[in-house]
């Protein structure tokens, strides 16, 4: 190839990579990672505004040739922190950006047309150092973040006492290690345990840390685990100053020994994962959300629930209708509070009622399929708090 017939390439090329849609790039790669079940959570924590940092980042790299510069790495570093501070692992994250890393070139060129993609396929090689360079600074700035969170003095209490609680709930005997870990936290580890997950509304990573060092210092085990608080107290620990932050969601369980402790830590996470999609706030019980809570422990089959009322919904502009459905089981299928909410004409909702009848087969005037929505959607609320399920749109 000529010089001149080289330049005019990598001209198309980069207006071809210039006019791509940042936005779209990252919605088709927040959809590209929902098929990775290990980067779920990281995906929904990262969200589409951070994906697109990335994809605005790689776009304008490829298509300019300049890399990120110290303000967008410096970004990407305090990221790197929030990660560490929530809990969230190392190599978690590593392995989230490399798989998106992966899917942001599909995403491209998934959305380029026939004649876009002609230079886009001459261009993998080169495209593909672009990303092992792009891998490599995540790499290095997610490194040296997570290096210099674990020097804080909060950083080493929340090691000490998730290292602690792993080892409780394993029930492995206690070391002379275990009872100076104990001691340094203040933590009693005599039998028997009151175990605690505790969520904080619209919390920073910061406000998480200084939750679990203040109840340290209370006395209890309390490290930050991704989004929550989780632990372990005496029988008399007290809850009032804690619980006078109305942010606060608090799951507490029985007094138990460490045979059973495991299972009841993992009923909390759970508990408190529901609760989190109401407006109750406080302590809250099993007996608060028993129908949501039997959703979350049979997931296949509330799928399979879902999928029967949401999936004949899926695609097109039919998001409209999948909303409608959704706030009339909220509603408890009255037309009145239905139109309120939605701010629509009462002949706009019947005219919709019939086309999800249409689509979907159900009728809702039946106690039977309107029993079958509710379930529906009430496990979409269920799992988008969880990340085991999405709806449809």
């Amino acid at each position: 190839m000529t010089g001149r017939s080289e330049r005019a390439a990598a001209a198309a090329l980069r207006a071809v990579l210039e006019r791509t849609d940042v936005d779209a790039v990252a919605r088709r790669m927040e959809r590209l990672l929902r098929h990775s079940p290990e980067c779920v959570r990281w995906a929904r924590d990262c969200g589409t505004s951070a994906l697109r940092r990335h994809a605005g980042l790689l776009l304008h790299w490829m298509a300019r040739g300049t890399p990120p510069d110290s303000y967008a790495l410096s970004e990407l570093y305090e990221r790197a922190r929030e990660c560490a501070a929530a809990g969230q692992p190392l190599d978690g994250g590593l392995l989230f950006h490399r798989r998106a890393a992966r899917v942001f070139w599909d995403a491209v060129l998934g959305l380029a047309t026939e004649e876009e993609r002609v230079h886009l396929d001459g261009w993998n090689g080169q495209g593909q150092r672009h990303l092992d360079s792009y891998l490599d600074m995540v790499v290095r700035m997610f490194t040296r973040a997570y290096a210099d969170h674990a020097d804080l003095p909060s950083a080493q209490g929340d090691r000490r006492a998730s290292t602690l609680f792993d080892r409780l709930c394993a029930q492995l005997p206690l070391t002379v290690e275990d009872q100076e870990r104990a001691a340094r936290l203040g933590f009693d580890p005599a039998v028997p345990y009151v175990p605690f997950v505790v969520l904080l509304d619209t919390s920073a990573p910061a406000e998480r840390a200084g939750l679990a060092a203040r109840l340290r210092s209370a006395g209890a085990l309390a490290f930050v685990e991704d989004v929550r608080v989780t632990g372990l107290t005496g029988p008399a620990f007290d809850w009032s100053a804690f619980l006078a932050d109305r942010r606060l969601t608090l799951a507490e369980g029985l007094p138990t020994g460490r045979t059973g402790l495991q299972a009841a830590v993992d009923n909390l996470r759970l508990l408190v994962a529901v609760a989190s999609r109401s407006p109750r706030r406080g302590r809250v019980r099993v007996e608060d959300f028993l129908p949501q809570l039997l959703l979350a422990r049979s997931p296949e089959l509330a799928d399979a629930v879902a999928d029967r009322v949401f999936g004949p919904l899926t695609g097109g502009d039919r998001g409209e209708l999948t909303a409608t459905l959704v706030c009339l089981a909220e509603n408890e299928f009255d037309s009145a509070s239905t139109t309120a909410a939605l701010h629509l004409h009462r002949n706009t909702l019947l005219y919709r009622i019939r086309q999800i009848e249409k689509l979907t087969g159900l009728d809702l005037r039946r106690h039977g399929d309107r029993t079958l929505v509710w379930l529906a959607a009430g496990w979409a609320r269920v799992s988008s708090a969880t990340g085991t399920f999405r709806m449809p749109t």
